[in-house]
């Protein structure tokens, strides 16, 4: 399994969809998977490396995870890989110049020019790895594993499957589409012999945008992430305020200036709401400004990045949480909420909302409709309750057992007739 994340060591929910996904893998006796991400520290005894590692994360050693020298992340864009360049580049520089110890044993490696250069660095190192493995399937995470993963169906012969959980038009909205990040995804999707999309509204972006054949996409959605249930955060704020959170990358895709303009209705409404905004992207300098053009700023709490331990607070302590995302592949953040008794609000065009029933659905760029619900939950208790308990209820109910075994079934109708009937076979590293 190729993917460019692993948690401790990740910046989104694709991550955490990876880990999830291969802790439900483990649970069975007859699999074991072999992980391969771009980049991980070096000292396998160290604090991170013993966070995700086999013998402490996922139970009976049935996940190994192999780290391979790189500057890949989620949702790094050409130009967030430049920057991180310029810095690692400041960084060596203090090191020649004897401003640091950072670096004497070697920690910096030779690192691609651009993004593009980089991932196919990656892909460079992955074929030599797979000399060392046997496997039987390859099963490669989003577009800068696919390089990776079709170098080594070529090399082997071995069947790819591909898991779209975000594509360009997703993240762009539909404009300004990068043709190179196109071009990768493309290719990747018509050289698999499978393609998973994590929601309907994925497939048919695989459909009508890729030119991919319908009938060797499979939908597997997502299911919930683990969250400490018995762990409640109490805030001074509760006091006297209702709280409303958004809580994401503060990007286009995410829709936060819809967020900012149904939070101006509702504060016309009712003056004792404070409104959350969690996550870090290009747009929350602007949403921080239109705050202000608005005259809300003293209603507005703008976090910035956050970690598990601040998400698991925001959920704890909001009264409702709100989802306006433009295009969501998925988006496990609601399910999140959920798994903390707080009810949701999700935008229509969400992969999430395919399987949701105890939630409140609305249109992204429907700010009345959505300050409206904010404040039916505000005001309503007994709608509150119920979606605060059936919520929870339905979110519990989404176990990873699901899409793990769909997966599995995937794997198997990709084996050639002579593997099935071996009873002693490995896939992408999941030895069965």
């Amino acid at each position: 399994m190729l993917g460019w994340e692993f948690p401790p060591f990740f910046a989104g929910g694709v991550g955490m969809v990876c880990y999830e996904l291969t802790k439900a893998f483990s649970k069975r006796n007859d699999i074991e998977v072999t992980y391969v991400m771009p980049y991980g520290p070096k000292d396998l005894h160290s604090e991170h490396v013993r966070l995700i590692a086999a013998d402490n994360i996922i139970p009976n050693s049935k996940i190994r995870i192999k780290k391979i020298s790189s500057m890949l992340n989620a949702y790094m864009s050409p130009e967030e890989y430049m920057q991180q360049l310029r810095q690692l580049e400041i960084k060596q520089l203090s090191v020649k110049e004897g401003e640091s110890t950072i670096g004497k044993d070697n920690t910096f490696k030779l690192y691609g020019a651009n993004l593009l250069q980089e991932v196919y660095r990656f892909a460079e190192k992955v074929k030599l790895l797979a000399m060392e493995e046997e496997f039987d399937i390859i099963h490669a995470h989003d577009w800068t594993t696919f390089p990776a993963a079709i170098a080594l169906k070529e090399l082997t012969g071995k069947p790819l499957v591909v898991h779209i959980h975000i594509t360009e038009f997703n993240k762009s909205g539909g404009a300004g589409v990068n043709q190179q990040i196109y071009d990768i995804e493309r290719m990747g999707m018509h050289k698999a012999d499978a393609v998973i999309a994590i929601s309907n509204l994925i497939k048919n972006i695989c459909i009508e945008k890729y030119g991919v054949n319908p009938e060797k996409i499979f939908v597997i959605h997502n299911a919930n992430i683990e969250m400490n249930e018995g762990l409640e955060h109490h805030s001074d704020i509760k006091k006297f305020n209702k709280i409303v959170l958004f809580a994401g990358r503060v990007t286009l895709q995410k829709g936060p200036d819809y967020f900012v303009e149904a939070a101006k209705k509702v504060c016309d409404y009712r003056d004792d709401v404070k409104f959350i905004m969690a996550g870090s992207g290009d747009m929350l300098n602007r949403m921080i400004d239109r705050v202000a053009q608005l005259g809300i700023s003293d209603k507005f709490i703008f976090h910035g990045f956050y970690t598990r331990e601040d998400a698991e607070k925001f959920f704890s302590m909001a009264d409702v949480f709100v989802m306006p995302s433009v295009s969501e592949p998925f988006g496990v953040v609601p399910l999140e909420a959920m798994m903390k008794h707080t009810p949701t609000i999700v935008s229509k065009q969400s992969g999430v909302s395919e399987v949701l029933n105890h939630t409140l659905k609305v249109d992204f760029w429907d700010t009345d409709e959505m300050a409206n619900k904010i404040i039916a939950l505000l005001n309503y208790n007994p709608l509150h309750a119920e979606l605060m308990n059936n919520g929870y209820k339905e979110a519990k109910s989404l176990t990873w057992d699901v899409p793990a075994q769909k997966c599995i079934e995937l794997y198997y109708r990709l084996m050639p007739l002579t593997i099935k009937v071996n009873q002693h076979i490995t896939i992408g590293g999941i030895r069965q």
